[in-house]
């Protein structure tokens, strides 16, 4: 099960419905996925940190401590590029998946590369 860290800003000025876009999120995602918030028991792999607006004030480097990799969703914006309101959700889904599969791929990469390298030296 991969677990994606979700953190949400205080919520004070917001343009975008944020829970519906996680709800969202989540639909798209596979199975295998789970969207989770909280204080994190070790580091995420990814997070998503969901802004209602463009200032992000949640986008502080306490917060950015709690994943390796993250998604700003801040307003209709994501990682600052604007993306129609409508289309979001898809976007961070996208994001995440490729932000997992380059990870898996490369683990896979090394695993063939290791394999080949033992069968080469007997």
């Amino acid at each position: 099960m991969k677990q994606i860290g979700v953190k949400y800003c205080g919520g004070c000025n917001p343009q975008i419905n944020r829970a519906k876009i996680v709800q969202e999120v989540g639909q798209r995602l596979p199975e295998n996925y789970r969207l989770v918030n909280g204080p994190p028991q070790r580091e995420w792999e990814a997070a998503i940190l969901v802004c209602g607006c463009p200032v992000a004030c949640a986008d502080r480097l306490e917060t950015r401590k709690l994943a390796r990799r993250w998604i700003l969703v801040s307003g209709p914006m994501v990682d600052l590029f604007p993306v129609p309101v409508d289309q979001v959700a898809s976007v961070i889904a996208s994001k995440i998946l490729q932000m997992t599969y380059q990870k898996e791929e490369a683990s896979h990469e090394l695993a063939g590369i290791l394999s080949t390298t033992s069968r080469d030296s007997s």
